[in-house]
């Protein structure tokens, strides 16, 4: 009988003791051999460290280059994870005539100066999207620029399709006399077009921000409304745009028994007449058996719709006088201002000719008032309460008259200044003249020459502005025409001036702009000028409006400028 040694034995219960712990710790906890934590085994390893990286970063995403200079952008880099390396900022797909040499931001520094240049023939350029790409070997971080190359103070704008516009209406010739800016830019612009009978209509376009025509707008940016019947005379004088987009444009139209009367049409945002206003988009308004003429519009903060002109309706001792009419938002009067929505005052007695050519509204105070002002011999203005009452508190009784004391035409457009002041703007003596008011309506002595500049634009020649505006920075933009004489038979001409009445050396040629729309010798007329924001560039421009005989006649005309 053989006996089997113990050792083999034991050898063989520890390893099938061994086999049953490895059975085990397959079978439980998910089939990982690392402890869990806390139960008393090894920790879970760290993630790997984030790439070492960084972030590029511009002082602003848009910037306007004028021709022949420079412009800087600072480029900002941030490191990140133990980057400490240098970064290459260079510039990509910049418009014609933009250069830009690349920059190397060191190991030990956060930024650089980036320098754009344009050549002094490099063309005018609408907003061209580039960027600024940042790099470090295979590292790579890249930031919108938006880059824009524009004129000097006063050169034409030529980004605006070419910088001049004209403009054939209907069928017959046409005059721009006003002009207005939507909220996102869009231009539109109003006056008169003759039809084939040989009267006259509302005309009004639409051009978008860089001069092309709004084809959303009526036909192909196009509208044209006959307010007489038949073969009448309707011209549009004025226009104002709504908060809520609508378009209101204001003139006066012939009707047979009232002769001359107010008119107002209101559009919706694509040209077509409003319903809910009027009858049927239009109101006409006549203040007796007379000639009435509407030569201005304003929107009160409340949503009234007030109105300024002449009419010959009071006393023959007192000629043709200032007009107000004041409308309800829906076009009705209102009753609550003047005589059941009209005011009709006389600034000077002896048969004189006082014109209402322009309205502004201004606070005194915590309360409106309400500001006309034009004049036919001479500057005139007078101011009324909201209920349109002559505020006592301007000038005598609420009116001015003889700012310069000499005649000849009169003020066509007025703006408001800070504080209270007015500065009017039009013609004396057949040459460009602004007078600054005081609040209170007396001639501001620290404005020009004790309160008036008279600037002959043509040392030779006749010239008239016709509109005026206000930049932010306080100096004013007075437009119009100017005839030079030799070819010339009337250009467009532009004015700037500093908030003291001194012309601004800055702009154009010694302060003054002059531009002809039209071929050698044919006749172009300024008559409207506007401010044009543009937050694509971060910069103001200047439209001015007027007609210019070219092609067989008189069409509407459009420039932009550069500021």
């Amino acid at each position: 009988m053989q006996t089997r040694s113990r050792a083999p034995i034991a050898a063989l219960y520890t390893l099938t003791a061994l086999a049953a712990l490895t059975s085990l710790g397959a079978c439980g906890g998910g089939g990982s051999d690392t402890p869990a934590p806390g139960n008393g085994g090894g920790q879970t390893p760290a993630p790997p460290p984030p790439p070492a990286d960084f972030t590029l970063t511009l002082s602003t995403d848009r910037t306007l280059v004028i021709q022949g200079r420079t412009a800087e952008l600072t480029a900002t880099v941030t490191r990140r994870n133990g980057f400490t390396g240098a970064v290459l900022v260079s510039l990509k797909n910049l418009p014609a005539g933009v250069s830009a040499a690349p920059v190397m931001i060191a190991a030990g520094a956060t930024s650089a100066p980036v320098t754009l240049a344009a050549a002094a023939g490099a063309p005018h350029s609408l907003p061209t999207a580039g960027s600024a790409e940042g790099s470090s070997g295979e590292l790579k971080d890249t930031e919108p620029l938006t880059v824009t190359v524009g004129g000097e103070p006063g050169v034409l704008d030529t980004s605006f399709n070419g910088g001049k516009q004209i403009v054939a209406v209907g069928d017959g010739e046409a005059y721009a006399t006003a002009m207005a800016v939507q909220a996102d830019g869009k231009v539109i612009t109003v006056g008169r077009t003759t039809t084939i009978a040989g009267g006259t209509d509302f005309a009004v376009l639409r051009h978008g921000r860089d001069g092309t025509l709004d084809t959303t707008f009526g036909s192909g940016g196009k509208v044209v409304t006959a307010i007489a019947a038949g073969n009448g005379s309707d011209m549009a004088q004025a226009v104002a745009v709504q908060p809520d987009g609508k378009i209101l444009v204001a003139g006066t139209t012939a009707v047979s028994g009232t002769d001359i009367d107010f008119a107002i049409v209101r559009y919706l945002a694509d040209g077509t007449l409003d319903p809910s206003f009027g009858n049927g988009g239009k109101v006409v308004t006549s203040l007796g058996n007379s000639t009435d003429h509407l030569n201005a519009i304003a929107l009160q903060e409340d949503g009234k719709i007030v109105v300024a002109g002449d009419s010959d309706r009071g006393s023959s001792s007192t000629g043709v006088d200032f007009a107000l009419v004041r409308y309800q938002a829906n076009g009705a009067l209102d009753n609550g201002f003047g005589n059941g929505g009209t005011v009709i005052t006389p600034i000077r007695a002896h048969s004189s000719r006082d014109s209402a050519y322009a309205l502004l509204l201004q606070k005194v105070g915590t309360e409106q008032r309400i500001v006309a002002v034009g004049g036919e011999g001479d500057f005139v203005a007078a101011r009324y309460t909201a209920s349109g009452a002559l505020d006592a508190g301007f000038g005598t009784g609420g009116k001015v008259a003889g700012v310069f004391g000499h005649s000849t035409i009169g003020a066509a457009q007025a703006v408001v200044l800070a504080g209270g002041k007015l500065v009017l703007a039009g013609q004396i003596q057949n040459d460009f003249a602004l007078a600054r008011l005081n609040a209170d309506g007396s001639l501001d002595a620290g404005f020009g020459s004790g309160g008036t500049v008279i600037t002959p634009v043509s040392a030779t020649n006749w010239d008239a502005a016709s509109a005026l505006v206000r930049q932010a920075d306080g100096k004013l933009l007075a437009g119009g025409w100017v005839y030079e004489g030799g070819s010339s038979s009337g250009n467009f001409a532009v004015a700037r001036y500093g908030a003291d009445g001194a012309l601004d050396t800055t702009f154009g040629t010694q302060g003054l702009a002059i531009t002809p729309m039209a071929s050698a010798g044919r006749s172009d007329s300024g008559r409207a000028v506007v401010l044009q924001a543009d937050p694509r560039v971060s910069t103001v421009r200047l439209l001015q409006a007027g007609e210019a005989n070219e092609g067989g006649g008189f069409k509407f005309a459009l420039l932009r400028r550069w500021l």
